[in-house]
């Protein structure tokens, strides 16, 4: 299971969630015209399990 999943909070927003401390990460919001707030948000959680990928090999 990895340790940063998305959560969506509301159809234009969406949180990253750090599963082992059980907190938000951060929060990506769609404005404008803009409704990239998910892809922003998986590609965060993305880089942060990669992350920790790294540390632990």
């Amino acid at each position: 299971m990895p340790r940063y999943t998305v959560h969506k909070f509301d159809t234009n927003t969406f949180q990253v969630i750090d599963q082992t401390e059980k907190r938000e990460i951060c929060v990506c919001s769609n404005y404008e015209n803009n409704e990239d707030a998910e892809e922003r948000a998986q590609k965060i959680a993305w880089l942060l399990n990669q992350a920790v990928k790294s540390r632990h090999i």
